[in-house]
């Protein structure tokens, strides 16, 4: 067993993901400081997400795809923090692990990359739209029923090299990522009250386990308060309207303060699984009682939907 002055992260082998363990370090630093007697190790793991890439994500299922490999070792105490998109994080975790922290998020935006920097009204007539998930691909269905929407799995890198193979016409990306790898491809931002972006974009989760209470400490230090808030909002959201992830969702939340008071501004849109019913919303939360108002909200959406 490890002392605790030494965190070994665990975190995917994806450009990105190792991105997101230097956004750590460089957080690491900044609020923990380097006088702090703490070496940090590092592991890669390839997951179950990362090694089924010809199938779409929703076929798969469970959305734990590309955390349990992570989850386990986190156990197992092989590692002692994960590091994840949270987008990618179930809003069930297995018994024992938990959200230590939140980092600030970046944006959240879902964004439209084409080689003549083309926004949703320009594309023609029945191009090709690669993307792997459901929600977008419903969310494009409303907007332009006249494209066609492929499936297209793997990191940003090989999907953009996909569309520069003329393999697709268009293909759609969270800025975040792109923002984060630093590429400068020409991308059209979506508006996200015609995109939804994924409940919990743009955010990097430290999930701890939870026997650790003197590293778990040094890793709460790096909650980012504000983003904190704003994605819990979403994925109790997420978490009262489809335990399985299955569900087509976008939304995002942001508090900001109305009068006097912090307030959660939360906008969504929520499909059937058919696609056949949308039910979509703006609501306001007062910081104090979010969580309850949040589920219930989750529940009422899913009545709607499932009926």
């Amino acid at each position: 067993m490890h002392n605790y002055e030494t965190i070994i992260l665990g975190s995917r082998k994806s450009l990105l993901a190792r991105k997101h363990v230097e956004i750590f370090e460089l957080e690491f630093k900044k609020k923990i400081g380097t006088s702090s007697k703490i070496n940090i190790e590092k592991k890669f793991f390839k997951t179950s997400g990362d090694k089924f890439l010809n199938t779409k994500i929703s076929d798969l299922g469970n959305k734990g795809l590309f955390t349990k490999e992570i989850d386990d070792a986190l156990l197992n105490s092989e590692i002692n923090l994960g590091i994840h998109s949270l987008k990618d994080l179930p809003t069930t975790l297995p018994d024992g692990i938990d959200v230590g922290a939140i980092l600030k998020r970046e944006d959240f935006r879902d964004v439209l990359i084409t080689e003549k920097n083309f926004n949703l009204n320009d594309l023609k007539s029945n191009s090709i739209i690669g993307t792997s998930s459901i929600r977008r691909e419903m969310q494009l269905k409303k907007v332009r029923p006249d494209l066609i929407i492929k499936s297209i799995r793997g990191n940003v890198d090989s999907r953009i090299r996909k569309l520069r193979e003329k393999r697709f016409d268009g293909i759609i990306l969270a800025h975040a990522g792109l923002k984060r790898l630093g590429i400068q491809e020409n991308y059209n931002i979506l508006d996200p009250r015609i995109i939804f972006p994924a409940l919990g974009q743009g955010a990097i989760a430290l999930v701890i386990n939870k026997k650790n209470k003197k590293i778990n400490k040094v890793i709460n230090k790096l909650n980012h308060l504000k983003t904190y808030l704003e994605t819990e909002c979403e994925r109790i959201f997420l978490k009262a309207l489809d335990g399985s992830c299955q569900t087509p969702v976008g939304g995002y939340a942001v508090m900001r303060k109305a009068g006097n008071e912090q307030k959660i501004f939360f906008s969504f849109i929520a499909f059937s699984n058919d696609g056949s019913v949308h039910v979509r919303d703006k609501v306001v939360f007062n910081v104090k009682n979010f969580r309850t108002e949040c589920y219930k909200l989750g529940i009422s959406v899913r009545k709607k939907i499932n009926k």
